[in-house]
């Protein structure tokens, strides 16, 4: 097992189908040090979603899952997995902890949910929190993250609808035109369900990016995605790539 020879700036993984991890990152090694098997550093409770989906059937996949608590936390942390078989022999694996208020957002909605299945008693405040709490976790289902100076990812997650693209609209045409900012990723890798009308704000939203002068990359996409986008005139300019991986090797290496 050796670091990686290229220079990644998320953590990043090479592992054989047994999961043995034969090279990694830097980032990889900060985050989590050095294991000798991926399965090392994720929690007890994902371990089983990791073996069935991480798989060389599987070429691409996507999964939300748990990794032991590290660095002094007591709580497992929440990553996404990006995972792209070259081969039926060895896969990169590309883990990206999501960031700690969606997190925290997560699991309350998750709490709420419970307790509304639960009881009845305070049925409308908790109504009311639930809501509060699911605008909030619209708000995080696309966070802005900077991968180099000039280059930022936003990962999407979950379904698509015109509720969730309305409500990070203007934060992320804010943060877009920071300095040196001039190439977006758009990540439909975790994207669910893709509501029309949801579908229709975010092409305006990359055509009104488009004209600001910001190059629009799209990744991860899945045909009958990139169709009902055509349908809707996003930008011809805007450019579409496999995966993430290629995308950073392309713009962030």
């Amino acid at each position: 097992m050796k670091q990686a020879e290229r220079s990644f700036p998320l953590p990043y993984f090479k592992i054989n189908k047994n999961f043995i991890v034969q090279s990694f990152s830097k980032e990889a090694s900060i985050l989590c040090g050095t294991p000798e098997n991926l399965l090392d550093i994720v929690d007890e409770e994902s371990v089983d979603k990791v073996k069935k989906w991480v798989s060389p059937d599987l070429h691409n996949s996507a999964l939300e899952i748990h990794l032991k608590p590290l660095n002094g936390e007591v709580e497992p942390l929440t990553a996404d997995m990006y995972v792209t078989w070259n081969n039926d022999l060895y896969a990169e694996v590309i883990v990206m902890v999501k960031d700690e208020k969606l997190t925290k957002v997560t699991n309350t909605l998750h709490q709420l949910r419970s307790r509304l299945n639960e009881t009845n008693f305070e049925l409308l405040e908790e109504k009311e929190k639930l809501e509060e709490a699911i605008e909030q976790n619209n708000k995080l289902s696309a966070p802005f993250i900077e991968l180099t100076n000039d280059t930022a990812l936003i990962p999407l997650f979950g379904d698509l609808t015109s509720e969730k693209m309305q409500t990070v609209e203007d934060y992320l045409l804010q943060s877009s035109q920071k300095e040196d900012i001039d190439r977006l990723l758009f990540d439909f890798t975790a994207v669910g369900e893709m509501n029309r009308e949801g579908v229709h704000v975010l092409a305006n939203m990359m055509t009104s990016l488009f004209y600001m002068g910001t190059e629009i990359i799209v990744i991860g996409v899945k045909p009958k995605q990139a169709k009902q986008l055509y349908e809707l005139d996003v930008p011809l300019e805007v450019k579409f790539l496999h995966s993430l991986q290629q995308a950073i090797s392309k713009y962030c290496l």
